[in-house]
């Protein structure tokens, strides 16, 4: 993974109470689950919710997703972390 890459999307899209345990979890092979579990666990606590939008199931293929990200305005590239 591309450490400063992470850093960038958790300063820009995570709650500010839990960047820094984040951060701390992503650096460490032994908490790296821990943090990315937060993602599919806790995600509506830990992820600023002006940036979250809800998926219908039709968009759970990849030229759905593409095309419902693009909606969005124009992506050139696309980082997944979870």
């Amino acid at each position: 993974m591309n450490r400063t890459q992470e850093q960038l999307i958790v300063k820009a899209f995570f709650e500010k109470r839990i960047q820094e345990r984040v951060l701390h979890e992503l650096a460490s092979p032994k908490k790296r689950l821990d943090a990315l579990s937060r993602l599919c666990h806790n995600y509506t606590t830990t992820l600023r919710k002006k940036y979250l939008i809800e998926l219908p199931k039709a968009n759970f293929n990849k030229e759905n997703l593409e095309s419902l990200l693009r909606k969005y305005g124009p992506i050139k590239q696309c980082y997944v972390i979870s």
